[in-house]
């Protein structure tokens, strides 16, 4: 019984030791234009005033990443990161997550967390955020409109006030000059 252990065990021992020895040892050099786009990049988001205006303010900010998951970075940055001004907020409620974002002919579709339903109720800040979303999406060329889920299915609104059923394009004149 030992004898035959023995034996299926150094038939086992060689097999891996011959697979080891054949097995091309190709070291995969980075492409440089990988590594060229998983620098910084400087996006555009659109934050809400802490004055309760109706209008929203650009703001620069770096993010790092590939050059095809900016809008993703961008919605991240909007989302989870603090105004750089005192006179702007992040009317977002906290632990609200991208569940995901697709681009599909120009139409963006975002899928946010259940946490979305903690905003403050008020259809200010309902069309706000929406917007702020929209904006900052349409920034980039590729995107031309905004469909919203809500942990992966279509809902009405957030809050009884935006109508969430049709697409958002941007809105040029929420933008403060």
């Amino acid at each position: 019984m030992m004898k035959k252990f023995l034996t299926v065990l150094c038939v086992v021992l060689m097999t891996l030791f011959a697979a080891a020895c054949t097995q091309e040892n190709n070291a995969v050099l980075p492409d440089a234009n990988a590594v060229a786009d998983s620098r910084e990049h400087t996006v555009t988001i659109y934050r809400v005033p802490a004055d309760g205006t109706e209008k929203l303010y650009a703001e620069k900010v770096t993010v790092k990443g590939d050059k095809e998951e900016l809008p993703l970075l961008a919605l991240e940055a909007l989302i989870n990161t603090k105004p750089q001004s005192d006179k702007l907020i992040n009317a977002f409620p906290k632990g609200l997550k991208i569940i995901s974002l697709t681009v599909d002919k120009g139409v963006a579709v975002v899928n946010l967390s259940k946490e979305i339903y903690n905003i403050e109720a008020g259809s200010y800040t309902e069309m706000m955020l929406t917007s702020a979303i929209t904006n900052t999406l349409t920034e980039f060329p590729e995107i031309k409109k905004v469909n919203f889920l809500i942990e992966g299915e279509k809902k009405a609104s957030i809050k009884g006030h935006i109508d969430l059923m049709d697409a958002f394009e941007r809105d040029t004149d929420i933008i403060a000059k």
